[in-house]
This record gives structure tokens, sequence and C-alpha cells, in this order.
């Protein structure tokens, strides 16, 4: 099997990535971790949310706050999930807004918090550590994501959750 066929075998973790990103931020406001500073997380449009099957198979919502719109909730129960979406993650004075797609974790338009008014060396400085810092936050979220997802009791509840969350959406 090759690199790209498995990739594609595993696109749908992305997506389940994404969705799973999606409750979080609006069930919890933002995730913690035990060593590690809280990010909050917020969905912004455009958004695309893509099922497997069926005759309308993507739904592209865009507008001012597309993820609560009565059209994602449908998109949700039909069973689609969030394929690319806009988003906001914060972490104390950090704020990074970027596009994310869940297919290939294909990072675009982000945007790194501004420093301000620095000398150049030190502005360089402070904007590839800004952008190490959302690294390792997007590390830290796929790791809490997979201890979830790979666990089959854990994953089971969260599943439960994520459909109460949908019903009630």
């Amino acid at each position: 099997m090759g690199v790209l066929e498995l990739i594609q075998q595993k696109s749908f973790l992305g997506k389940e990535f994404l969705t799973w990103l999606w409750f979080r931020s609006e069930r919890d406001g933002q995730i913690e971790w035990p060593k590690a500073k809280p990010v909050s997380i917020e969905i912004l449009g455009p958004i695309l949310l893509d099922s497997q099957y069926g005759d309308a198979r993507a739904s592209l919502l865009k507008g001012d706050s597309p993820a609560t719109s009565p059209e994602a909730r449908t998109a949700l129960l039909e069973g689609k999930k969030l394929k690319r979406a806009k988003m906001k993650w914060a972490r104390e004075d950090a704020e990074w807004i970027f596009t994310i797609d869940g297919e290939n974790f294909n990072i675009s338009s982000l945007n790194v918090p501004n420093p301000g008014k620095l000398p150049f060396e030190d502005l360089m400085s402070l904007r590839l550590e800004l952008i190490m810092e959302f690294e390792q936050v997007l590390e830290l979220l796929l790791e809490t994501f997979l201890e979830a997802r790979l666990n089959a009791r854990n994953w089971g509840r969260e599943i439960r959750s994520i459909q109460e969350w949908v019903k009630a959406k």
C-alpha cells in the first residue's frame, strides 16, 4: 500500500478531529492540560462539512457565525463532519487565526499574534516562537483527541456526548 492510499484511508480521522474540536469549543470553551496552558477554540467561517455518502455530500457555510447556524446543525444531524474551517485559537495573550483542512492537515492563512513595534531581529524571533507555539498547541490537541479516539470506552462516551450536543444544538 502506497503512502497516498494510506493517507486517503485515514482522512476520516482529520474530519473527526475537527468535529471534535468544534464540539469541545462549544461545550467547554477551552481545552486544558495538566502541564500546559489551556487554549480556547472558536470556529469562524467559512466552514465546509462533508460526508462519505448521499447526493449532497458537502455543505459550505459562510457568514458571521456559520458554526452556530441551523444549517450547521442540520449538516451534523445528517452525519456530516467538519472537513475545513477557519478557526481562532487563543492562549493567554497569543491568538492565532488560520484555516485547517482535516483531510490532509494543511494549514493556510496562519495569522500569528502581532507583537507590536520591535526591532526587526526581535520581531522575527518572536514571530517564529509564536509559530512554534502554534505547532505545540496543534500537537497537544491532536494527542488529546487521539488518546480519546483510540480508547474504545472513552471514545464511546465521547461519541454519546457529541450526539447529545448535536441534538441540543
